[in-house]
């Protein structure tokens, strides 16, 4: 992929005055070329972005164990499933440390988020319920912390001494350090388990952070996962996930998660107290919407996209994108805008992606082991893709070539 560019001092974040608003936005005062290499790889990291919220978009794993009452005679994966999905309301704090093996390009709005799914990142989190809580990424030089007041996004740079404020919601959103603690991470994966996706007891209990835990095993039912199986360990009693691994279908752990400290009492209100920094800077953000930021860049309509690709039928609904598949085998496909897919493909091309060779146009994969990507564009130039997902490559080659050979498209009025 196209090396990163250091930004030089005129190229710094510098606070911006709304005009009649009284915000200062934090903007980025870069070089014709680096907006230009942002905004190419903007549908990449939207792609992504797509792909990681998808399990949050159902309630599927939900439906597995709805009704289970505690009174019932039930496996115990189920119970254990059923008390994980409840444990947002489980005060604790601790220690977590999260290691990922995933490979995604060094790309300019990807950086953050292949960092933490590529290396190794300490946090540390304060959680006394879900809109009350506190987490601090932990460097050499400092910490970073994320806070939730009442709803309200906070985010802390103690390097710069910078509070940011972030107001709105996002549709997409890429993820943050809070999403990889144990909890979070676990509680979105079951949440998008489907019906067929099989769940059993690991026969052993485990000494994590203090915890003796039980464990849970995930394999997905469809074997065009490129999820080889996921184990969960949990506090059995509340059900507050303490560690979780991903293993991709080549046996790679390609991600990892696990509590080294854990105290399950309510941490102090003053913990998550959104700091008063005096003397630090004060910005207002919007939340960023990666969804809206592709339409910004459109030079022509969306194309309709069909109800099936692959024999895998839509799913979960995403404006601006189309979403397949249900469970553990999900992928999505973006429309890129004209424009932009030629310096996407171009992008792929140099950076060693794998020519698929599909008949009416041209398509190009990049792999990272769990999550694969399809960059693709019709002989005629008039459509452009991105196709990703947690599935195989054949998978995403089918689909592709089902596009290719789609008639000439309805555009939405």
């Amino acid at each position: 992929m196209q090396p990163k560019q250091a930004r030089t001092g005129s190229e710094r974040r510098k606070p911006k005055q709304e005009a009649g608003t009284g915000r200062r936005h934090t903007v980025d005062l870069v070089s014709v070329v680096t907006q230009q290499t942002r905004r190419r790889w903007v549908v990449v990291a939207a792609g992504i972005a797509v792909l990681l919220s998808l399990p949050v978009a159902t309630s599927t794993g939900a439906s597995l164990v709805a009704g289970l009452g505690e009174g019932r005679a039930v496996p115990a994966p189920a119970v254990l499933m059923k008390r994980a999905l409840a444990s947002e309301s489980v005060a604790h704090s601790g220690l977590a440390e999260s290691s990922g093996a995933l490979g995604l390009p060094d790309l300019p709005q990807l950086a953050d988020v292949a960092a933490a799914l590529g290396g190794t990142t300490r946090t540390r989190v304060w959680w006394v319920r879900p809109h009350s809580w506190r987490v601090d990424v932990l460097t050499s030089t400092g910490e970073q912390g994320v806070y939730d007041d009442r709803g309200r996004t906070v985010l802390w740079n103690y390097e710069q001494a910078r509070l940011t404020e972030v107001v709105g919601s996002s549709t997409i959103r890429l993820p943050r350090a809070d999403d990889l603690l144990p909890p979070q991470a676990a509680r979105r994966l079951l949440s998008g388990l489907g019906p067929k996706d099989h769940v059993v007891a690991l026969p052993e209990r485990r000494s994590i952070a203090g915890v003796r835990a039980a464990g849970l095993r995930i394999v997905p039912a469809d074997r065009r996962s490129t999820i080889g199986h996921v184990d969960l360990w949990l506090e059995p009693n509340r059900g507050l996930p303490v560690a979780i691994e991903v293993v991709d279908t080549r046996g790679t752990t390609a991600l990892r998660s696990r509590f080294l400290e854990l105290d399950l009492t309510a941490p102090p209100a003053a913990r998550v107290r959104v700091p008063a920094a005096p003397g630090a800077a004060h910005d207002i953000s919007d939340a960023p919407d990666l969804a809206a930021r592709i339409q910004q860049f459109s030079d022509q309509r969306q194309f309709e996209l069909p109800d099936r690709l692959a024999g895998i039928g839509t799913s979960a609904p995403i404006v601006g994108a189309g979403t397949y598949g249900t469970g553990l085998v999900r992928f999505v496909v973006l429309p890129l805008p004209g424009r932009l897919a030629e310096q996407v493909l171009d992008a792929a091309r140099n950076g060693g992606g794998a020519d698929l060779d599909l008949p009416g146009g041209e398509a190009l994969l990049v792999s990272s082991g769990l999550i694969n990507l399809v960059v693709a564009q019709t002989a005629d130039r008039r459509r452009s893709y991105l196709l990703t997902g947690l599935v195989s490559d054949s998978l995403l080659t089918t689909a592709t070539g089902e596009l290719f050979q789609m008639p000439t498209p309805q555009r939405f009025p």
